[in-house]
């Protein structure tokens, strides 16, 4: 999913990093999950994970990517639809993608509430109208097999990330959905699908939450690691990414309001301090007072609202023993849209910061 802050290019950075400071696997708080691609991967790497985030995208993600360890036979969906039960005899991975296939090309497209408000036919240019109705019918199934115990919980949400991701593949936007593009992408005007991708295997139990980082951190008591990717801009993610919010939370009644242009929903309950020069630091301080972890990496961008020194101080006045150490990596820069009147990117690149320090 193109996602501001998507760390997924910079897992190698971060796993260099916790193997050259000796962190060994353990019990680790993802504290802003987003599309989890860390808590993925800390999973891969023998960690049990605690993941959090305000938004319902990011907890779909989690329960996607971190929390499931496995998915349905789907055996009892087999006995209500022939063409999946067919695929019964292949492996795991034929399995979901024959699934997958019947829910993107399998189902008549239906005008719910993506086709009425999100698609041309609704006023908006998000989706193309038969796109826009694909994903009503795939997310609309989903939800059915869900409710009558079709799918397993796992599984539902295995197929509900990639239903989010498959829409963003073809979503009319130059990467987030504060806006749409008034002409056709190419990319919008591919048709719809999804490709399911297969859970981490793991023993150890992982645990997603959709709460504030802090709240989560003050809950789980000692552990080993707290890793920190906050927004460091004045950009609330839930202006944003309310369409794939709106697919994951699964609502298809008119009863929701949607504001403005581009469809906006309530998001006080989502909107984050860390997004305010004015309150970051302080929810900084509250973060590290709250966990009860041996160590801390945050991540952080250059360009960020807290800036370096004030971030050190911080971080010192939290450290065991008064050190900080900080990791840097040049990369290039993320874009929504272009340079125009009124925004202008400062340049191709950032500076991705990631600070250390031992807690306790």
């Amino acid at each position: 999913m193109r996602y501001i802050g998507n760390k997924t290019k910079l897992l190698p950075f971060l796993r260099s990093a916790i193997a050259r400071l000796g962190i060994t696997p353990g019990v680790a708080h993802d504290a802003f999950a987003g599309t989890a691609a860390v808590g993925r991967a800390l999973k891969a790497d023998g960690w049990r994970v605690h993941s959090s985030d305000l938004m319902t995208y990011s907890y779909v993600m989690q329960r996607a990517y971190v929390v499931a360890s496995r998915v349905d036979s789907f055996r009892r969906l087999a006995k209500v639809d022939p063409a999946i039960r067919a695929a019964l005899a292949k492996r795991a991975a034929g399995r979901v993608e024959a699934v997958a296939n019947h829910l993107t090309a399998g189902l008549p497209p239906i005008d719910g509430f993506f086709a009425r408000h999100f698609g041309p036919a609704g006023g908006r240019m998000y989706f193309t109208d038969d796109n826009a109705r694909r994903i009503d019918a795939a997310r609309t199934a989903l939800h059915e097999w869900q409710a009558v115990g079709l799918v397993d919980d796992d599984t539902f949400y295995v197929l509900l990330a990639a239903i989010i991701e498959g829409a963003d593949r073809v979503a009319n936007t130059a990467g987030v959905y504060a806006a749409y593009i008034k002409k056709w992408q190419p990319n919008a005007l591919r048709p719809f699908n999804i490709m399911a991708e297969l859970p981490v295997a793991s023993r150890a139990r992982s645990v997603a939450h959709q709460a504030d980082a802090i709240q989560v951190a003050a809950s789980l008591g000692p552990i080993d690691l707290l890793y920190v990717d906050p927004p460091y801009n004045s950009r609330q993610y839930a202006g944003y990414y309310h369409v794939p919010e709106l697919i994951a939370r699964g609502w298809f009644d008119d009863a929701v309001v949607l504001r403005g242009k581009t469809g906006l929903i309530a998001d006080r309950e989502q909107r984050s301090a860390w997004c305010s020069r004015r309150y970051a630091p302080g929810a900084l301080r509250d973060l590290l007072a709250a966990t009860g972890a041996r160590h801390v990496l945050v991540s952080y961008n250059s360009e960020g609202v807290i800036e370096d020194r004030e971030f050190r101080d911080i971080l010192r006045g939290a450290s065991i023993d008064g050190r900080v150490r900080r990791s840097t990596l040049r990369y290039k820069r993320y874009r929504a849209d272009s340079d125009r009147e009124g925004r202008r990117y400062k340049g191709d690149e950032v500076t991705e910061l990631l600070y250390y320090a031992r807690l306790r």
